[in-house]
């Protein structure tokens, strides 16, 4: 199902938006001929710049968590080291990053398998006992070695009742947050809000969760946080099912470092939350699983998994490109259009330089399922 490489693809349709669309007319070129497959049958992939210049990708495969690393920017990579693993367990949604202190921690989802097994339908009194959570192990040598993994939170033992999708931000001053969708909250209702968790020890211990997304009636999801350049505040990339009609879209939720979300949860009303597409989907398409990184210059980048028929198996990867503040994402790219099958998911982004964007993506690709990467080249002109 493959097309023939196409050698250096350049997609890039500019955007309008209130603001012109990308500053300098910013876009992305992506190189078919950098297309690596890091892990066979491995799944959302989540990659780090450490302090030694390797690069690591963290995934999930066979239901444990793995890391590989790269000294070569990503061309090849060593041979796959075990996070964790948990009897009876799927571990899944790993997302690392590198303190201050040059610890590497990673974070990831634990999740029953009596939980899944009964995802859709009423279990029996007694069957489910173990509750859904939120782990984390840290690194002392680049993630040659892991520590013993550690709760830092907690959910019900039900899949309406879990805890979902960590995603950490570190700030400055030490302080380390954990992102993550929660329907604890919300035992009588399908809703599901963005909850935080904070530490001032590497993760040592955490603060109690706070809300920083709800929309009430509603689904809030998947977060992605970003610490915008100078200063700016933190933006939080969510997928958002009440922002046109019922089908997930991709939303920006924000706060100011002084607030730090102690001014409330962005609502569904708030002037904090917005649309993240400039123009927006059509009401009918499908936008989730978001992704926010920024170049070294200040714009942002965003990532999410689009489909026309709002299904999963339809989805291929898109990337746009916002301003520093984190609005107006235009002159969308789908990295991977004529390599790889439909149903790219669960994707993400890693900036390697001020020219240089890796776009991580859950793809099928000459018939192998796994974890590929994606170089593109960032350049700049004047806006069409």
């Amino acid at each position: 199902m493959l097309r023939a490489m196409l050698g250096l693809m350049l997609i890039a349709s500019l955007g309008g938006g209130a603001w012109g669309g990308p500053p300098g007319g910013c876009s992305i070129a992506w190189d078919a001929e950098t297309l690596t497959l890091i892990e066979r049958q491995g799944d959302y992939g989540r990659m780090v710049r450490l302090a030694d210049g390797r690069l690591a990708c963290v995934f999930d495969r066979d239901r444990k968590i793995w890391v590989r690393a790269s000294a070569d920017e990503g061309r090849t990579w060593a041979p796959p080291v075990l996070i964790a693993e948990e009897a009876e367990c799927w571990l899944t949604n790993a997302w690392a990053a590198e303190l201050a202190s040059g610890k590497v921690v990673c974070f990831w989802n634990e999740r029953p398998l009596a939980a899944i097994e009964y995802q859709d339908r009423l279990a029996p009194p007694g069957r489910l006992t173990r509750p859904i959570r939120i782990r984390m192990s840290a690194s002392d040598d680049e993630g040659a070695t892991w520590s013993a993994a550690r709760t830092i939170y907690e959910g019900g033992p039900s899949y309406q009742d879990g805890c979902w999708e960590p995603a950490p931000l570190a700030l400055p001053g030490g302080e380390l947050q954990v992102y993550f969708a929660n329907e604890l909250p919300y035992r009588q209702t399908a809703e599901q809000e963005i909850s935080v968790i904070s530490s001032r020890d590497e993760g040592a211990t955490w603060s109690e969760a706070r809300q920083a997304s709800m929309r009430r009636g509603r689904r809030d999801g998947m977060p992605a946080p970003l610490l915008l350049a100078d200063g700016r505040g933190i933006v939080v990339a969510i997928e958002d099912n009440g922002l046109a009609g019922s089908v997930f879209k991709p939303a920006i939720v924000f706060t100011s470092l002084a607030e730090n979300w102690r001014g409330g949860a962005a609502e569904g009303d708030s002037p904090n939350r917005w649309g993240a597409l400039s123009p927006p989907l059509e009401p009918n398409w499908y936008g989730g699983a978001p992704f926010l990184t920024k170049l070294p210059s200040g714009e942002t980048l965003l990532s999410y998994q689009e489909s026309e028929d709002g299904t999963l198996k339809n989805c291929r990867m898109a990337v746009c490109v916002g301003d520093p503040a984190g609005r107006n994402f235009s002159a969308k790219t789908y990295p991977l259009e004529g390599l790889a099958e439909r149903g790219q998911l669960w994707n993400s982004l890693l900036v390697k330089n001020d020219g240089t964007v890796t776009a991580i993506a859950g793809a099928t690709i000459k018939g192998v399922r796994g974890v590929w990467a994606i170089d593109g080249v960032v350049s700049r002109g004047e806006s069409k």
